[in-house]
């Protein structure tokens, strides 16, 4: 409930302020499709968790299984390219340097955000693969009637293809929030001190801190997806693991209306 009401307002402000001015800026743009990316998520691990409690024999239905993979890791992805494009967009419009390369992304924001994009449909391409070989691997066994070790090994390759996946995006994240700090500090260093034009540098970094410390979270817990579901099999730790999936797209929403200066004035006016 947390993350369809946080996201849900990111969604209905922005919308509402496009309405009124007739203008998407490019973070908003980002923020509005993360939100609706997020509510998908959302969407999916709620309705296939309470399909799994209501009917076991739900896990034998292929069509069902394709479905759902299909729409849980292109949900998933996008959230995470999209994540990515928020702290790719604050280093890029905010850090100063004076590398050429930096300075050529910088002026091609746009390009450089399309092509994060692109890559998470790549990758969401080479999952959706996986994930239908290990469907069509249960579905031989099952009408075999044999002992189903390849698809066992199909899908813990897939879910650790799933994690190592997520490693790049983060990878970029964690570049992007390092290159911000050493921006901060060589701002500060000649302007010797504290001012307001660091207010930018500060509201950013406490946006990507926190985005940081989520993905973390989510990347492990989906590491332990894979060491629950396939080698423990534990129903306990499956809960357990199911609990800490939710944390980042019900909690990052929270934090980005806080750090966002629009956001927190609306979320004030509705309290």
């Amino acid at each position: 409930l947390t993350g369809y009401f946080g996201n849900g307002f990111i969604v209905l402000v922005n919308c509402i302020d496009w309405i009124r001015s007739r203008k998407f800026s490019l973070i908003d743009f980002i923020l509005t499709c993360l939100a609706i990316s997020r509510i998908f998520v959302l969407c999916i691990m709620i309705s296939s968790t309470g399909l799994y409690v209501i009917s076991e024999e739900i896990q034998y239905n292929k069509n069902l299984l394709i479905n759902l993979g299909f729409l849980w890791t292109g949900s998933n992805y996008f959230s995470i390219a999209c994540t990515t494009c928020i702290s790719v967009f604050y280093l890029l419009r905010i850090a100063n340097f004076s590398n050429f390369l930096f300075l050529w992304m910088k002026r091609r924001i746009h390009k450089v955000l399309l092509i994060i994009a692109l890559g998470a449909v790549f990758s969401f391409c080479l999952c959706l693969l996986q994930k239908n070989m290990a469907v069509e691997i249960l579905f031989q066994n099952q009408v075999n009637s044999k002992k189903n070790v390849t698809l066992d090994f199909l899908m813990i390759r897939y879910d650790l293809f799933f994690a190592i996946m997520f490693l790049i995006p983060f990878v970029v994240s964690l570049a992007s929030f390092l290159l911000l700090i050493l921006s901060l500090c060589g701002h500060l260093r000649r302007m010797k001190g504290v001012d307001c034009s660091s207010e930018a540098h500060v509201r950013a970094l406490k946006a990507m801190i926190s985005f940081l410390l989520l993905f973390i979270l989510h990347y492990l817990s989906n590491i332990m997806t894979v060491w629950a579901n396939h080698i423990l099999g534990s129903f306990v730790a499956k809960i357990f693991v199911n609990m800490l999936l939710f944390f980042c797209p019900s909690g990052h929403p929270l934090l980005l209306i806080l750090w966002n200066s629009k956001l927190k004035k609306a979320s004030l006016c509705v309290l």
